[in-house]
């Protein structure tokens, strides 16, 4: 006996604009838990696509990221660091996280600010946009492998209205990225200055620096 009823009208809700901040968590830790980030964009954004393979050069490609060699392979301060665009119907976050040893974390956080800072200024080369493009092609089919995988792909091309040819255009929107338009949503939407900065670790040792960079 249900009856259906009118879908009320998508609501428009403001969001504030980025500003700096530190928050301090003093928790007796050997290890520092640092969460850094700001507001992102919606699942709807035409650069999603550009930002996706900017990222997988930043922080998103696992051992082939940026932050990754920077921080683990070279220095060895952190086991995993990454970083993120989170997506949604409204914007979401960019978002990078890591471990590290408390007396470490400023220069984690620092190194963080500097590839950051060094992805809006010069951008990508040629090899890092290669790789990250054909993992992404390449990788894309795992993501249907499984009946489950299916029915969570199928409901997510619904929820963000992708079109039902959306596994058909995947691979051609990441494949057209090209090395300007990585420089060019860098620069749009990596706000270094407007970082967001949560530190849990005992706060005598880490020391965190206010304000940053």
């Amino acid at each position: 006996g249900w009856k259906q009823k009118e879908t009320p009208p998508k609501g428009s809700y403001p969001y504030p604009a980025p500003s700096p901040k530190v928050v301090k968590i003093d928790k007796d830790l050997t290890q520092a838990t640092v969460n850094m980030g700001h507001l992102g964009v919606s699942r709807d954004n035409p650069d999603y696509y550009a930002l996706t393979v900017m990222n997988y050069i930043l922080g998103g490609g696992g051992f082939s990221s940026r932050l990754m060699s920077k921080v683990r392979d070279e220095k060895g301060l952190a086991y995993d660091i990454h970083s993120f665009f989170a997506p949604h119907r409204e914007p979401g976050v960019f978002q990078v996280g890591f471990q590290t040893k408390n007396k470490a974390a400023n220069e984690v956080i620092d190194d963080v600010m500097a590839e950051v800072n060094k992805m809006i200024e010069q951008g990508a080369a040629d090899s890092e946009l290669e790789d990250a493009k054909s993992y992404l092609i390449g990788s894309f089919p795992k993501r249907i492998d499984a009946m489950r995988k299916i029915a969570d792909f199928l409901a997510s091309v619904e929820y963000f209205g992708l079109g039902l040819d959306y596994i058909e255009k995947y691979p051609a929107m990441i494949q057209k990225v090209d090395a300007a338009e990585i420089k060019r949503v860098a620069k749009k939407y990596l706000h270094p200055e407007n970082m967001v900065l949560v530190v849990v670790a005992k706060q005598s040792e880490a020391d965190i620096k206010t304000p940053r960079d």
